[in-house]
């Protein structure tokens, strides 16, 4: 088992695209437990990480997974509109009145995403990886993390026009 201070450290250095990552798929409640739970692998984790790339990218697919999991165990539907604002919480809030409406538009056509292309998407996008590093990630060619990603840019241009 690892020590409080390295589980801290990581949850500190990492925690946030934890947690963005959880809410891209669940309510905060449920964020919340698999949050916790990917920690505490985390905690049990007896091998080291090459680099703290190879440590963010192992707690992301952790994560996602559970949420994944969460979501088969629960026979979950797609979330509407409401149940994505509530997700995001007071998001909005921040926003310019004016261009509340563009925000609910784009996370409605990302809430519409099937998984992939979701998943890789976000990962590129909101985290900043590189098809390769996707590609280890989610275990598939790097030519069909491409497609993906191309195909939910693709229906994300075609449902915001």
């Amino acid at each position: 088992m690892r020590k409080a201070l390295d589980i801290q450290q990581a949850m500190d250095r990492f925690g946030d695209d934890v947690w963005r990552a959880c809410m891209l798929y669940l309510s905060p409640s449920d964020a919340e437990d698999v949050f916790q739970e990917t920690f505490v692998k985390y905690a049990f984790r007896d091998h080291g990480f090459r680099d703290e790339g190879h440590a963010k990218a192992w707690l992301l697919r952790v994560a996602m997974n559970a949420c994944k999991d969460v979501l088969k165990s629960r026979d979950h539907r797609t979330s509407s509109l409401d149940e994505e604002m509530q997700r995001w919480g007071d998001t909005l809030a921040d926003v310019r009145p004016e261009r509340a409406a563009e925000v609910r538009e784009v996370l409605d056509a990302v809430d519409r995403l099937d998984d992939p292309p979701k998943t890789p998407l976000y990962l590129a996008v909101c985290e900043g990886y590189s098809v390769p590093e996707i590609s280890r990630m989610v275990k598939a060619p790097e030519g069909t993390v491409y497609s993906w990603i191309s195909r939910g840019k693709k229906i994300l241009r075609e449902a915001l026009s």
